[in-house]
């Protein structure tokens, strides 16, 4: 039990200190993590409601409900395969689970957020459209994206020990992958031969499931739910796998 409230303080320590430093020598600070995806939002109104109109109903509020969650999992892809190469001094220390690593910058971006949640909450709240009862669905939600995030970070983590490419690899996925998550469409507009791809990507029902709770005010469907649920806890196997079975010869490498 003391390892275990050390382990837990010791990841609230340091995703604190991941939070002040990143943006320490900012002049704008935390700004900026607001900033940015306001901007990613108004290319995206601007783009697929003035110059390709896809004439989806408060469009803004439609894009940021998915663009939240999205930018917590792009963010958390895109830093996770530096985090043992680069903090190998603190990885090779005696009695340090590196997967703490994993677990901070999947928390630190978590914090980013649910940062941006007031945010989402004007928006919606300028279009008319009121949150109640579907908020409870919030936390369940968050909870099955992190194991999601994490299984995937542990494995581009350790694997990019080895292969430094694997990094390179997985920022083109993730780049792809936007496009194949209706983060700025509906998924209804997917044909009919492609819908499998989508019931089985846990991102696109995530997204759709917290536009789902925040913009349409209702329950997420349960069957992908479920689904997404299921194959988030799979990937965190397997990352928890390929880790455990690594970690020795990882610290070879480091």
């Amino acid at each position: 039990m003391t390892a275990v409230k050390y382990n837990a303080d010791l990841i609230c320590h340091l995703v604190w200190r991941d939070f002040l430093l990143r943006y320490k020598k900012s002049v704008l600070g935390i700004l900026w993590s607001l900033l940015v995806p306001l901007g990613q939002l108004a290319v995206l109104v601007l783009v697929f409601e003035k110059v390709v109109p896809l004439n989806i109903e408060d469009y803004p509020g439609f894009v940021f409900s998915g663009l939240l969650p999205w930018t917590w999992f792009s963010n958390s892809l895109g830093s996770a395969g530096y985090l043992f190469t680069y903090n190998r001094d603190l990885v090779r220390r005696p009695n340090f689970e590196p997967s703490i690593l994993v677990a901070v910058n999947t928390l630190s971006n978590l914090i980013h957020f649910l940062i941006f949640l007031p945010v989402l909450f004007l928006i919606l709240a300028f279009y008319g459209r009121h949150m109640a009862f579907s908020l409870l669905f919030l936390p369940a939600l968050v909870f099955i994206q992190s194991l999601l995030i994490f299984g995937l970070s542990l494995i581009t983590a350790t694997l990019n020990v080895f292969y430094q490419d694997v990094q390179y690899a997985m920022n083109v996925a993730v780049m792809g992958l936007f496009y194949l998550t209706p983060v700025f469409y509906q998924a209804d507009a997917v044909g009919d031969k492609y819908r499998l791809l989508y019931a089985v990507n846990p991102l696109s029902v995530l997204v759709e499931s917290y536009r789902a709770i925040f913009f349409q005010g209702m329950a997420p469907q349960w069957n992908l739910f479920l689904l997404a649920a299921l194959i988030s806890t799979i990937v965190l196997g397997l990352g928890w796998l390929i880790y455990r079975r690594l970690l020795s010869t990882m610290y070879d490498f480091l």
